[in-house]
């Protein structure tokens, strides 16, 4: 939003008539008006950037209005001249403008009003000079079977827990001035952040956090006779996650908007993967595998924001230095051939974007955007397995370069059609080299036969697309708008790909691919919304999504007709129709109805596939998904101290493959039942209670042992939480939770069950 008029130079141009009336209902800051502020004007008045000299981040700003006069007259809402210019009434002042955000609706302008008449009231944590505010918590969770999973759903672990859940300490040195100290503490959860703005100057970001995702380490199992149990590492399998920030912001008056900024992103522990168990395909054990990860990414940026002549720039720049080391210790992929990978990434990938934009009209937009990107990759990798064998190649480089350009519109309204356009082009090239020693193409029957060979692997790859978008919108039909937004693609694909083995005479014994790819996409969609009652609203929407990709590959290629060289077209279409019922009959009963439908065929022509042992050839219909999701959601506040909501869903999918006449190859089918259910009661002016259910069930059990795979997933888990608050005086109060989660999975033979039980009490203290 920009700076406002004087009101007086207002008063004869609004007609304030067409100022929806004021909400009725008490105004709460934080729940009714701050969102807003977030959402819709702190982007471009803010402490950061203060168009006009106007601010919406503290009371006294906002009261104190820009350099063109006063925004905000409280207790006047009709004659505050930042209600005329989110409501739409001043032309060329319309707020947010357009292409900033979405226009505010009658009930968001109605609040404005209710919030400006009752005095703007704000949230005294931000009001005052100085606050603090810290909630310890404590606890525990004690869990029977398999804690491992528990971990795994809910990123927490057994026993006890606790620590400092929020800690808050703002002071507001001067008008212009506030520091911000904020986070938490709990186990293996961290949060800290540092926040120090000045209005009109500058400002500093800083922080660092930390959490744990948690892995179960036990492998997958089908329950049959003869087959062993499942199998476990015995191993306490997560990843640490986390990144540390600093920020330096220039918000000078009349000079361009300057970030300048520094991250650190880091990964380090254990996660899960799986592997084929002893015996292969034929065996439905599947093992578990852990993989070793280190992986961190030093991130420069530098961003810049200024406004001439009308015209916005945005330029933002990343430069990223990452490195990655893996280490994956296999026992079964191999049948009893042990395998032990290695693996190392680093990289400089620098990116620069510099978009404009500008209103030339009320009724002309326009937009356009340029991103410059290089790539320069090296990497190293290491395979030890069976009796002393080491394949490797420790000279791996890749660079890449990419140049993409795009100009927008947006034009009208006419006649209450509003068309927005766009075109983008892409151009990427990429190479890559690489030296050592692998394992050999042709699969020897034998194992003890694989013996590394020296190798050469080169890569050469260069894409060029250009894709266009079009969005209509029609709103002239009463309490009606249409819509019909379509996005076409269309990409050519160079790519020459070799692994050269030195030593190697048998048929095959060499990898060479030369493909030129072309892919035609289009993604069309329209719809409707329509409310001709308050009551009811109704919206729908189809949409058809197509892909397809033509291959020309060299006639040379080897081996002859391996992958993906006997690829000769694939054809991707999906259809897809969703619909929104939304009731409410009384003021306190809302109910939304909805269904969605998606269907997706994958159909391919392929040539003979190596010498027809594998493939004849031919045009197939090689795959087939197809999904429904029907959902009601009620909500409830049959008295203002009680509010219910529920949601439930059932979901049947089913996923089926061309199967070549292999009886392991069945078709998945399921279903997905979830629930969701909240209750909130205000007891007193000091106590509340509350209650959350969650259960979800799937059940693709395919029963399918005797040909194979695959085997599916069959599960249940329930989540339900109860507890209280209480509010002592205004300075203290507190929060108990216990909680009980299930999970059952008869898949698994009961290996991955266990139930758990949590209890939680948290205390909160406020100094003003």
């Amino acid at each position: 939003m920009l700076g406002a008029f004087p009101p007086s130079a207002l008063a004869d141009q609004v007609d304030i008539s067409k100022l929806p009336p004021a909400s009725t209902v008490k105004i709460d800051f934080t729940r009714d008006i701050k969102p807003l502020l977030e959402t819709s004007c702190l982007r471009c008045h803010g402490p950061e950037k203060s168009k006009s000299g106007f601010r919406l981040d503290n009371r006294a700003a906002a009261l104190k209005g820009g350099e063109k006069g006063v925004d905000i007259i409280a207790g006047n809402s009709a004659k505050s001249p930042l209600l005329h210019y989110v409501a739409h009434l001043v032309d060329d002042m319309e707020m947010p403008p357009v292409g900033k955000g979405d226009a505010l609706t009658t009930n968001q302008i109605a609040l404005l009003r209710a919030w400006i008449d009752q005095g703007v009231v704000w949230d005294d944590a931000h009001t005052n000079n100085l606050a603090y505010s810290i909630t310890p918590i404590f606890g525990g969770t004690t869990v029977s079977g398999d804690y491992h999973k528990f971990r795994e759903h809910y990123w927490q672990k057994e026993g006890v827990n606790g620590g400092i859940e929020q800690f808050e300490s703002f002071e507001q040195i001067d008008p212009d001035t506030k520091i911000l100290l904020s986070g938490h503490a709990l186990l293996d959860d961290y949060k800290i952040t540092l926040s120090a703005d000045r209005s009109g100057l500058g400002f500093i970001h800083s922080g660092w956090e930390q959490y744990r995702k948690y892995y179960d380490d036990t492998g997958g199992y089908f329950p049959a006779p003869g087959v062993p149990s499942t199998l476990s590492l015995g191993r306490d399998l997560h990843l640490d996650i986390g990144k540390a920030w600093i920020d330096f912001g220039l918000t000078l008056p009349d000079w361009p908007r300057m970030v300048l900024g520094y991250e650190y992103d880091y990964k380090k522990g254990d996660e899960s993967l799986t592997s084929w168990g002893l015996g292969g395909h034929n065996q439905p054990n599947i093992a578990p595998v852990s993989q070793d990860i280190h992986e961190g990414t030093h991130i420069i940026k530098f961003d810049l924001d200024q406004d001439i002549y009308g015209v916005t720039i945005e330029e933002r720049f990343r430069g990223e230095f990452y490195r990655l080391d893996t280490q994956r210790t296999n026992v079964d992929s191999r049948s009893a051939v042990s395998e032990n990978v290695g693996e190392g990434t680093t990289y400089f990938q620098g990116a620069n974007t510099l978009r404009l934009e500008k209103k030339f009209s009320d009724w002309f937009f326009g937009s356009a955007g340029y991103l410059y990107s290089k790539l320069n990759s090296d990497a190293t990798f290491t395979d030890a397995f069976g009796n002393g064998n080491l394949a490797a190649v420790p000279e791996i480089s890749l660079e890449r370069e990419s140049h993409v350009f795009n100009l927008n519109g947006l034009v009208g309204p006419f006649g209450g059609f509003t068309l927005s356009t766009g075109v983008q082009s892409e151009w990427t090239r990429e190479e890559g080299f690489g030296a050592g020693s692998l394992n050999r193409i042709d699969i020897p029957t034998a194992l003890s036969s694989l013996a590394p060979l020296p190798t050469v692997l080169s890569s050469s790859y260069d894409e060029n697309a250009t894709t266009e978008t079009a969005a209509l919108r029609y709103t002239k039909i009463p309490f009606t708008a249409l819509f019909a937004e379509a996005r076409l693609r269309q990409d050519r694909v160079g790519e020459i790909d070799t692994d050269s083995q030195i030593g190697n005479p048998a048929p095959g014994g060499n990898y060479l691919q030369n493909t030129a790819a072309y892919n035609q996409l289009s993604d069309l969609r329209f719809g409707f919304s329509t409310s001709p009652w308050q009551i009811v609203s109704l919206s729908a929407h189809y949409r058809r999504y197509e892909s397809d990709s033509d291959y020309h590959n060299d006639p040379n290629s080897l081996p002859p007709g391996g992958y993906p060289g006997f690829l000769n077209s694939r054809e991707i279409l999906t259809d897809e129709f969703e619909a929104k019922l939304v009731l409410r009959p009384r003021t306190w009963l809302k109910t939304t109805l909805s269904f969605q439908y998606v269907n997706t065929d994958y159909h391919q022509d392929t040539g003979p596939a190596f010498g027809f042992s594998s493939s004849p050839g031919g045009d197939i219909l090689s795959g087939e998904s197809n999904s429904k999701v029907y959902s009601i959601n009620t909500v409830l506040t049959p008295w203002r101290r009680l509010y219910l909501s529920g949601t439930f869903s059932y979901q049947p999918s089913a996923s089926v493959t061309a199967d070549n006449g292999i009886a392991a190859i069945a078709p998945y089918r399921g279903n997905i039942y979830s629930v969701m259910a909240n209750a909130t009661c205000v007891l007193s002016e000091t106590t509340d209670v509350f209650a959350n259910y969650f259960f979800s069930e799937a059940d693709f059990a395919q029963n399918n042992f005797t040909g194979g795979l695959p085997v599916g997933l069959e599960y249940q888990q329930h989540s339900i939480q109860v507890g209280a608050t209480r509010r002592f005086t205004k300075r203290l109060s507190t929060k108990l939770l216990y909680g009980f989660n299930s999970y059952h999975d008869p898949s698994n033979g009961g290996a991955l069950n266990y139930n758990a039980n949590t209890v939680m009490a948290a205390l909160t203290y406020k100094f003003h």
